[in-house]
């Protein structure tokens, strides 16, 4: 293909990685603007990148595929990011995870896009980014499980999965009303708080003998 030709001493297949870079760049833009994600189409995000449409789908075959990119390369960051921190401090369990959580925490703060996608009522009304929500939200589930089996030395069970479920599901509200200033409160005892409910899920979801359900 012409666009993979060597040109002024650059090969085509960095220039096409730049070029897939600009439009992750400029969907994200477009897709987490304040006044929400009307201007996110093919047209808007290769206006805004001063790019054709021949040269957006060399790497996207349409918007909600662009949508699908975006949303996949922040999970990725996070998720990274996240599981380095708690593995950074080995066993220490109580040190690991309150890393693990403030770094959680600042790396969705720092960044309003990031909070927008993971949160914003704007964007469940674009059908991939919903999509990507749901699935994202089973990964983390699954961590969280695992997390917890591994830290407090816990074998994976019903209990460990529901109380994953529950965790997952109100880090997200917590961390969503206190981005919206919902929650007014600093950011140590947000985090703090956050990893204590995680570390005290250990004993709550392991009882010798479980209470029989009314």
């Amino acid at each position: 293909m012409d666009q993979l030709r060597t040109y002024a001493g650059r090969p085509g297949a960095d220039r096409r990685g730049e070029r897939r870079a600009r439009l992750l760049s400029v969907g994200r833009h477009l897709l987490t603007a304040p006044e929400g994600p009307a201007g996110f189409s093919v047209r808007g995000v290769c206006r805004e990148a001063g790019l054709t449409p021949r040269y957006f789908y060399e790497s996207f075959a349409d918007a909600g595929d662009l949508a699908r990119a975006v949303y996949d390369e922040c999970i990725a960051a996070i998720t990274v990011d996240t599981v380095t921190a708690l593995g950074e401090l080995g066993t220490d369990n109580r040190a690991a995870v309150h890393r693990g959580m403030a770094a959680l925490v600042d790396l969705i703060a720092e960044d309003p896009s990031r909070g927008r996608l993971l949160f914003s009522p704007a964007l469940a009304a674009v059908p991939e980014i919903a999509e990507r929500r749901v699935s994202s939200t089973r990964m983390f589930v699954k961590l969280v499980g695992a997390e917890a089996s591994s830290r407090v030395e816990l074998q994976e069970s019903a209990p460990v999965h529901v109380a994953a479920e529950l965790l997952v599901g109100g880090v997200a509200q917590v961390i969503s009303a206190w981005l919206d200033g919902h929650l007014e409160v600093p950011r140590p005892v947000l985090v703090a708080t956050l990893a204590e409910t995680f570390l005290a899920l250990g004993p709550v979801v392991a009882p010798e003998d479980p209470p029989p359900v009314p």
